[in-house]
């Protein structure tokens, strides 16, 4: 009996030392490569296919059959939202030395969960030396997830840990904790209760448990640099206890300890991490129950399972297919919702030249505004430009309006009257275009553009300029008049070329 508890406590001091080892070289079970730091688009791994054996405490009574159920519709697809899932944990400040510790924590996303990965480590050890332990989901309530950190971790005085999840589109990790800000947690002696010498007490006397039964489908080929799931099922009447993937590189003289997560009802897994799936392994599971009674082993140290590590074969490249030219369409804009700003550069005839600011804040559709010149003087204007396409040739609608502050009509006409001088001097007018167009080239980068349409000009002159030439014009001092302000307006057709450079 005594040798028995030596050896248990060997073995669980074997386990927390090749625990500590092993992260040494793991990277997080979502990181297809160490060397980018950056977790990979986790993908759902297919369970072994087989039929679950029942427990000793299942009926044996055969069920009739029912009738075979309809083939589950599809599930609707949601789009990558670009964030993380939401990760809520309470601390856990405290737990019993040499007892299971249970974590948990909940976790929702519109794109699945991937984890959530607890990583735990004695306090005081350095940043390569978490234990990676994946949790388990509720069958209860969706988004709870938990696990047990086997008792054979929590022989020590503290323990430190962090919570890391995914969603199933690659976005994270939400953490709760971090490897360099981790959640302590003091693990102090079970305390137990005197009893009361005036009160008879009971007794309870343990059973004599048994080391659990390990079902195992050895695994015998893995990708390279990808994580390796192995399941396993553990059924023992006396429950399950520090049940672990012992696995090394072959080769290699010892075994390093991974901790197995329960996933519900008897059924237990761990992910060697795709840091260490560089060469071929060799791994064996072993469990005991919670007297200690074990280890129960599916493979063993000097008969281990061997796992041939194969290098993935190149995804095949398929053809382009061929497309007609006309119906050839340049994909301009990767991210449509984005906004993009430039600047804009045009001449033409009679609305002249100008500079002005680009906004493209939905993918067809652009606003303007600038400064405008025409040789008479200087204005303002601003417009919309629609472009219901993204293609190299891209139709396009504008529609722009200003004002011309000033002008001077002189430098065109040659008038020696002084009074019609001054009033051609000043001239100030509004437009309004309305242009049909194309441009060329890319609508997120530099396109090049020619428009025609039709513009109208809009003016105001003054009664006293026009009241003093008709006066000047008269030539009769005795007869005098006055007049009002005289509104002209007129439409002419108009082209303009120019184009954009866009700045992200």
């Amino acid at each position: 009996m005594h040798l028995r508890k030596l050896f248990v406590v060997a073995a669980a001091s074997l386990c927390v030392g090749a625990g500590a080892m092993a992260q040494t070289d793991a990277a997080t079970p979502a990181q297809p490569d160490a060397s980018t730091g950056a977790p990979a688009k986790p993908s759902k791994k297919k369970k072994k296919s087989g039929k679950k054996k029942s427990s000793k405490k299942s009926s044996r009574k055969k069920k009739s059959s029912a009738p075979a159920a309809a083939a589950p519709a599809p599930e609707p697809q949601v789009p990558d939202d670009g964030e993380p899932p939401q990760l809520t944990h309470q601390f856990v400040a405290a737990g019993v030395r040499g007892k299971p510790l249970t974590i948990a924590a909940h976790a929702i996303d519109a794109n699945g969960v991937f984890g959530p990965i607890l990583s735990v480590r004695k306090k005081g050890l350095g940043a390569g030396d978490y234990v990676p332990i994946k949790m388990a989901p509720s069958k209860i309530v969706p988004g709870d997830y938990s696990v047990d950190v086997p008792a054979a971790l929590t022989n020590v005085d503290a323990l430190e840990y962090y919570i890391e999840a995914w969603d199933i589109a690659g976005n994270g990790p939400a953490r709760a904790g971090s490897a360099d800000q981790p959640i302590a947690v003091t693990l102090d002696e079970e305390k137990k209760v005197a009893a009361t010498p005036a009160i008879p007490t009971t007794v309870t006397i343990k059973p004599k448990g048994a080391p659990p039964a390990i079902t195992h489908a050895a695994l015998t080929q893995a990708l390279k640099g990808k994580p390796v799931e192995i399941n396993a099922r553990l059924v023992g009447d006396t429950g399950v206890q520090g049940a672990v993937v012992m696995f090394r590189h072959a080769g290699d003289k010892e075994y390093k300890a991974l901790p197995m997560g329960n996933i519900g009802g008897d059924d237990y897994t761990a992910t060697i991490p795709a840091a260490m799936t560089t060469s071929d392994l060799e791994y064996y599971v072993e469990a005991f129950d919670q007297y200690g009674n074990g280890p129960a082993r599916s493979g063993a140290p000097n008969v281990p399972y061997a796992l041939r590590i194969m290098d993935p074969a190149p995804a095949a490249v398929p053809a382009p297919a061929p497309v007609a030219l006309g119906a050839q369409k340049r994909t301009l804009d990767e991210e449509p919702e984005r906004t993009i700003i430039g600047l804009g550069i045009d001449g033409g005839a009679p609305g002249g030249g100008g500079v002005t600011l680009l906004v493209r804040p939905l993918w067809w559709l652009r606003l303007n505004g600038g400064l405008a010149y025409n040789a008479i003087g200087f204005g303002y204007r601003g417009g919309i430009t629609l472009a219901p396409a993204d293609w190299a040739v891209t139709p396009t609608l504008n529609l722009d309006a200003g004002r011309y502050l000033s002008g001077d009509m002189t430098k065109f006409v040659t008038i020696s009257d002084p009074t019609e001088r001054a009033m051609l001097s000043k001239t100030t007018y509004t437009f309004a275009t309305a242009q049909l167009g194309l441009e060329f080239g890319s609508q997120r980068r530099f396109s090049f553009y020619l428009r025609g349409g039709v513009t109208y000009v809009f003016s105001t002159l003054s009664g006293a300029d026009i009241t003093a030439i008709a006066a000047a014009h008269n030539g009769d001092p005795n007869n005098t008049f006055t007049v009002g302000d005289a509104k002209v307006s007129a439409i002419a057709p108009c082209a303009s070329l120019g184009f954009n450079i866009f700045v992200y």
